[in-house]
């Protein structure tokens, strides 16, 4: 005698509308959990990198090299090279050949020129001194500025994470104050942008980013920069054509194209007159600053930031330069 047994099993349409609830569940937190992979592998990038040029700043404080004298980025990286693995060096002209794309997307979200990144304030930073790009022996792209204005710690301190005012993510150190570079986590692959909120994969040291900034002081959305004064140290008599302010004795002209090198310009009369009645975080107290401004015969306008006074001078006197943009 046979038992009767009745068989369970799904039915085809449970079957389907289980396969269609796994699948939508996967397509909701797949790309998620894709992102969230892609973001941890390249956050130990960046830890990598910042860990190795930590240990050579480390190397270099032992040996007593942090408290050196560098006057530029170019002296910086002659010595940082000593302590770190670099397969290739560019200079601020070349810099586009030490990254791995001509194009990276800015924190506006707008295409920027890596070729354009040749100083300082084209890493939105508040120095104008050339950028150096660098690839590490792992393949590491590397954009980077030193600030010789800038105090240095001979301390020990671990590089740490930090965040700036919109959130993106950067790591700083007190091993010192005056680095800054942007730094690609993984090379051409996309999305090549340093947008917080795109999964970024353009990562900032100390906050510098691509883009413009002021190199000196904000003023009511005029960047102002105050070039070196003029010292018989630094501009020695006669005149050389070393020095661009000392040239054929037209300290005006030099002014003029020293302002022009570093992507600004020198004010007009009436600007600087504004700039004097402004009050602003280092104004300077005292001074002749030249203006744009020219005269009769071989004069040009200046406006004494002592008294407020303006007048027209002879264009191979050694006044003081401050120089305006965006």
């Amino acid at each position: 005698m046979k038992n009767n047994v009745k068989k369970l099993a799904f039915t085809l349409a449970e079957v389907l509308i289980t396969l269609g609830i796994i699948g939508v569940v996967a397509a909701v937190s797949l790309p998620i959990l894709i992102q969230n992979v892609n973001e941890r592998v390249n956050a130990e990038r960046e830890a990598n990198i910042a860990f190795k040029i930590n240990q050579a700043m480390e190397k270099m404080r032992a040996l007593g090299l942090l408290n050196a004298s560098y006057g530029s980025t170019e002296a910086f990286v002659d010595e940082l090279q000593n302590h770190l693995k670099i397969a290739k060096r560019c200079d601020s002209a070349h810099i586009a050949e030490c990254w791995p794309t001509a194009k990276v997307i800015d924190t506006n979200g707008e295409e920027y020129d890596v070729s354009k990144a040749k100083t300082g304030k084209d890493l939105q930073l508040e120095t104008t001194t050339n950028n150096v790009g660098i690839v590490l022996a792992d393949g590491a792209a590397i954009i980077l500025n030193y600030n010789p204005e800038a105090k240095t710690y001979d301390v020990g301190d671990a590089i740490k994470a930090s965040k700036d005012a919109v959130g993106g993510k950067f790591y700083t150190t007190n091993l010192t104050a005056g680095l800054y570079y942007v730094t690609d986590v993984n090379g051409r692959k996309g999305p090549n942008s340093q947008q917080a909120d795109k999964r970024n994969d353009i990562r900032s040291f100390n906050g510098a980013k691509f883009g413009k900034g002021c190199a000196g002081k904000d003023v009511d959305g005029t960047c102002v920069f105050q070039l070196a004064s003029y010292s018989a140290a630094t501009y020695p008599t006669p005149c050389s054509e070393a020095y661009s302010w000392c040239v054929n004795n037209d300290y005006w002209q030099g002014a003029i194209d020293a302002c022009d090198a570093i992507g600004m310009k020198l004010p007009t009369k009436d600007e600087l007159l504004s700039l004097y009645g402004d009050s602003w975080d280092g104004k300077p107290s005292t001074g002749w600053f030249w203006s744009s401004s020219e005269g009769y015969a071989n004069c040009a306008g200046y406006v004494d930031f002592g008294s407020g006074g303006s007048g027209y001078g002879s264009k191979n006197y050694q006044h003081g330069v401050l120089c305006v943009g965006k």
